[in-house]
C-alpha cells in the first residue's frame, strides 16, 4: 500500500502533463462545456411559441378576421403573413417561411350566420413533428373556441341561458390533470437528457484517448513503471483526470439546472448526483476497456462513438422504449445511458422512492466494475506487448 501511493502520484503527474496541450482542454472540458451550453440556448424559452402560420382570407369579413384574431391569439401560433392567394401560402410553406397555412373560404360569414356547416382547410408541416403537433393542436383550439363562441352567441340571441347553453355545447366535459411537467417546458427533460448524453460521449472519449495514446505511441511500458508495475494504481491514475473533470462537469449541470434555474427534483437529489457519478464511472471504464480490447486507437474511438452516439435516441426519452422494435428495446436497455435516463426522469418529474431507482444506479455500478475488470485484465499484457503498440 506504501508502494502504491508514490506509484499513483508519479503515474498521476504524469498524465497531468497530458493537460498541458490545449487539444486535450478542448477535448476533456470546452467541448463537453459549450454543447450543454449550446443545448441550453436552444431550448432556453422552455416551450414552442409564435409558430408563424399564414392564412389566406377570401372572406374579407368582421368575422373571418375576428376568427383570425382568434388564430393568433393561441401560444403557439403567430398569423405571420396574410397572402392574397392560396398559391403564395403554399410557397412560403414550401419554403420555410412558416409551418402552416389556414384557408377561410369565401361565404364564412354568411354559412355561419345562415347555421350551415363550415369547412376549413388548413395544412400544417408535419415533417418537423414538434412544430407539426403544435401547429394541429393550436388550430383546433382556436377552431373548437371560435366555433364554440359564434354557437352560444346564436343561442343567447334565441333567448336561452348562459348556463343551458353551456351545457349544450359541452354536454360531456373532461377534467385533465397534468401530472408530471404541467409547464410543458422542454428544459427539464430534453435539456437534461441531450446533457447527459454530451457527458457520457465526452467522458468515454476522454478514457479512450488517456489510454489509447499510451499503446499508439508506443509509451505503455513507462506508464506501467510510473506506477510501480501495478495495473490498478496505473488504470486509477490514468483515470482520475477524465473521471474527476466529468463528475465535475456532470455535478455542475445538476446544480445549474436544478438550483440556479429551479427546474424540479421531485425525489431524491442525492440519488440523482449519485446516477451522474455512476454514469462517468461507467463510461470511463468502458473507454479504458474499448482501448485495451482493440489496441488501435483509431478503431476504439470508432467503436467508442458508434456505441455512444446514438445512445440518446435508444434511451427512452425522445421515443418510448416500449414502443421500439425489440432489436432496438434491447439495444436501448444495454446502454448505461438508458439507466441513468430512466433514474433523472423518476427522481426529477416523478418523485420515485428510492426502492424505484435504486437498480438503475446499481446497473450503473454493474457497468462501471464490468469495464474495469476487461481493463485490469488486459492492462498488463496490453502495456508490455510491442504487437498492441504503434496501432493509429
Amino acid at each position: 500500500m506504501g508502494a502504491s501511493v508514490p506509484g499513483f502520484w508519479a503515474c498521476l503527474a504524469r498524465e497531468l502533463t497530458e493537460l498541458r496541450r490545449p487539444g486535450e482542454q478542448i477535448a476533456l472540458l470546452w467541448l463537453p462545456l459549450a454543447g450543454v451550453v449550446l443545448a441550453w440556448a436552444i431550448f432556453a424559452r422552455g416551450v414552442m411559441e409564435d409558430l408563424p402560420v399564414a392564412v389566406v382570407d377570401h372572406d374579407a369579413t368582421a368575422t373571418s378576421r375576428q376568427f383570425i384574431r382568434a388564430l393568433d391569439a393561441t401560444a403557439g401560433l403567430r398569423v405571420s403573413a396574410r397572402p392574397p392567394m392560396l398559391d403564395e401560402a403554399w410557397a412560403q410553406l414550401r419554403r420555410g417561411d412558416v409551418y402552416g397555412v389556414v384557408l377561410v373560404p369565401r361565404d364564412f360569414a354568411q354559412d355561419l350566420k345562415g347555421g350551415r356547416a363550415v369547412e376549413l382547410p388548413a395544412w400544417y408541416n408535419a415533417q418537423y413533428l414538434t412544430a407539426g403537433n403544435v401547429v394541429a393542436r393550436d388550430l383546433q383550439t382556436a377552431v373548437a373556441g371560435f366555433g364554440a363562441s359564434v354557437e352560444a352567441r346564436g343561442r343567447l340571441a334565441r333567448g336561452e341561458t348562459r348556463a343551458i347553453a353551456s351545457v349544450r355545447l359541452n354536454p360531456v366535459g373532461t377534467q385533465r390533470s397534468t401530472l408530471f411537467n404541467p409547464e410543458m417546458n422542454y428544459g427539464p427533460f430534453l435539456v437534461t437528457g441531450i446533457g447527459a448524453a454530451i457527458l457520457h460521449i465526452a467522458a468515454m472519449l476522454a478514457a479512450v484517448r488517456a489510454v489509447g495514446r499510451e499503446l499508439r505511441d508506443g509509451t505503455a511500458p513507462a506508464w506501467l513503471a510510473s506506477a510501480g508495475g501495478s495495473r490498478g494504481v496505473a488504470l486509477a491514475a490514468k483515470l482520475a483526470v477524465p473521471f474527476a473533470v466529468q463528475v465535475t462537469l456532470g455535478l455542475g449541470m445538476l446544480i445549474a439546472w436544478h438550483g440556479l434555474l429551479g427546474w424540479p427534483v421531485r425525489g431524491h437529489g442525492w440519488l440523482l448526483a449519485a446516477g451522474m457519478v455512476g454514469l462517468v464511472a461507467a463510461y470511463v471504464a468502458l473507454g479504458a476497456a474499448f482501448a485495451l480490447v482493440t489496441a488501435n486507437y483509431r478503431l476504439a474511438s470508432s467503436a467508442a462513438a458508434f456505441f455512444t452516439a446514438p445512445a440518446l435516441a435508444f434511451g427512452g426519452v425522445t421515443f418510448p422504449l416500449e414502443s421500439m422494435p425489440g432489436p432496438a428495446w434491447g439495444w436501448g436497455r444495454l446502454l448505461p445511458l438508458t439507466s441513468y435516463l430512466q433514474l433523472q426522469i423518476e427522481q426529477t418529474a416523478r418523485g420515485a422512492p428510492l426502492a424505484v431507482s435504486l437498480p438503475q444506479l446499481l446497473a450503473l455500478c454493474g457497468y462501471a466494475l464490468a469495464g474495469t475488470a476487461v481493463a485490469l485484465a488486459l492492462v498488463r499484457w496490453r502495456a508490455l506487448d510491442p504487437k498492441s503498440w504503434g496501432h493509429r
